[in-house]
C-alpha cells in the first residue's frame, strides 16, 4: 500500500533499495561554491520532513563530526539531514537519482569542509564567511549552524570532560549562539567569527588523522557514492 502524502513527506520511508552508503567506495568529490548554493536551494523546497535541515544547520553539522571523535556510520547520521530518526529515507529524495545526488552533494560539502579546516592556515567555511544569506535558511544562520553543531556533539557529550578547558569553552561559546534565533541578519560577521575562532580551538585537539570516517574518504579510490 502506498503511504498516504501527509505521512510520506513528514516521516519518509524504508526505501529497500535505498540503503546507507558505504564511505568505502567515495572518492574525492570536488564541492564548489554553485553546489554549496544547489544544496541551499534544493534544503529550501517544500515536500522535506519537518525537521530537515537547513543548509546553515547541515554545515554545523558536518563540521562537528569531522572536529570531534564522534564514530557514527552515514546510516546514523544522515537521517538527521532530512530530519528522521533511523534509516528512512525522506519522500523528496526517495528516487535513486534524487537520493545519489543529494548524497554526493552532502559528501562533497563534507570532503571540502574537511579540506579548509586541516589547511595549514584555515579557510572559513561557506556559512561562517558570514556574507551571504541563505534560501533555506528558517532564521538566524549564526544560531542555525551553532544548533547543527551541538546536535552532532551530543552523540558523543561525555567526550567533553576528557577535553581541556580551552576546549570545553570553546564549546559553551558554540552553545550559547544557539539561542540566537532573533538576531539581526547584520550580526552574522561577528558570531560567524566567534564560531570559526571556537572551531579552531576544538579543531587544535582532534586526534591525529581525525574520524576514521575522513580517513576513509581520503584514501577511498575515485567514485561516485552509489547505492550499497
Amino acid at each position: 500500500m502506498k503511504p498516504k502524502a501527509r505521512h510520506t513527506a513528514r516521516y519518509g520511508y524504508a526505501a529497500p533499495l535505498l540503503l546507507p552508503p558505504s564511505l568505502q567506495t567515495v572518492g574525492q568529490l570536488s564541492f564548489t561554491g554553485q553546489d554549496f548554493g544547489t544544496l541551499d536551494a534544493w534544503l529550501a523546497e517544500e515536500g522535506w520532513p519537518d525537521d530537515h535541515m537547513d543548509v546553515a544547520m547541515l554545515e554545523g553539522y558536518l563540521v562537528a563530526l569531522l572536529v570531534w571523535p564522534i564514530e557514527l556510520a552515514p546510516g546514523a547520521w544522515l537521517p538527521r539531514i532530512w530530519g528522521i530518526r533511523g534509516w528512512k529515507v525522506a519522500a523528496k529524495i526517495a528516487t535513486p537519482e534524487a537520493y545519489n545526488r543529494f548524497i554526493a552533494l552532502v559528501f562533497g560539502l563534507f570532503q571540502e569542509l574537511e579540506r579548509r579546516l586541516a589547511a595549514s592556515t584555515p579557510v572559513r567555511t561557506f556559512v561562517l564567511r558570514g556574507d551571504a544569506p541563505y534560501t533555506s535558511a528558517r532564521y538566524f544562520a549564526g544560531a542555525a549552524w551553532a544548533t547543527g553543531f551541538m546536535t552532532a556533539l551530543h552523540e558523543n557529550s561525555a567526550g567533553l570532560g576528557s577535553r581541556s578547558a580551552a576546549v570545553r569553552a570553546a564549546v559553551e561559546n558554540v552553545a550559547q549562539y544557539a539561542s540566537l534565533r532573533a538576531a539581526e541578519p547584520s550580526a552574522l560577521t561577528a558570531v560567524a567569527t566567534a564560531l570559526s575562532r571556537a572551531v579552531r580551538t576544538i579543531m587544535s585537539e582532534r586526534p591525529s588523522g581525525g574520524p576514521d570516517a575522513v580517513a576513509t574518504l581520503r584514501s577511498a579510490p575515485s567514485t561516485r557514492p552509489t547505492i550499497a
